[in-house]
């Protein structure tokens, strides 16, 4: 299989940390909104966030996603374009030629990454959703530990 390539899946997990990066803060206000835990509006839940958990709070359980997700998109995007690469040579039969993609090819390469996308991002999702919901401090050993945190995120 010569045309499977690497670089699809090194592009993918780039794309998928980022995201992360950029985007959980705000993913944890939506999470918080629609668990409809005493929150008025968004605003009301940054506010809350913020004073109650300080900055650190936006950015709660992101360690499982920023790993998880960069995984996911790796796979998924990888999963794409080599499918619809293989599908391309498949159909012309010249491996080292790059030949021309059609919709099937297209279609049928969207359809399998979209297969793999639903069996690895649900359980993703349920995953960082817990993480996101943890709003309460729990006891370890007669001290505070803060939620999602161990080690050195404990408080006296």
């Amino acid at each position: 299989m010569g045309s499977f390539q690497l670089e699809d899946f090194a592009a993918g997990w780039i794309g998928g940390a980022a995201s992360v990066i950029v985007g959980h803060p705000l993913d944890t206000v939506k999470t918080r909104l629609q668990a409809g835990v005493g929150y008025r509006n968004t605003l009301g839940c940054i506010r809350t966030v913020y004073r109650r958990e300080s900055v650190f709070g936006f950015f709660k359980g992101m360690s499982f996603p920023l790993a998880s997700i960069a995984v996911y998109n790796s796979v998924v995007f990888g999963v794409f374009s080599n499918t619809q690469r293989f599908l391309s040579r498949h159909r012309c039969g010249e491996p080292e030629a790059g030949p021309p993609r059609t919709l099937s090819d297209l279609l049928l390469a969207s359809m399998v990454a979209g297969v793999v996308s639903v069996g690895l991002g649900g359980p993703v999702d349920l995953i960082k959703i817990r993480l996101q919901m943890q709003t309460q401090p729990f006891q370890a050993g007669g001290h505070k530990v803060a939620a999602g945190c161990s080690g050195p995120c404990l408080r006296r």
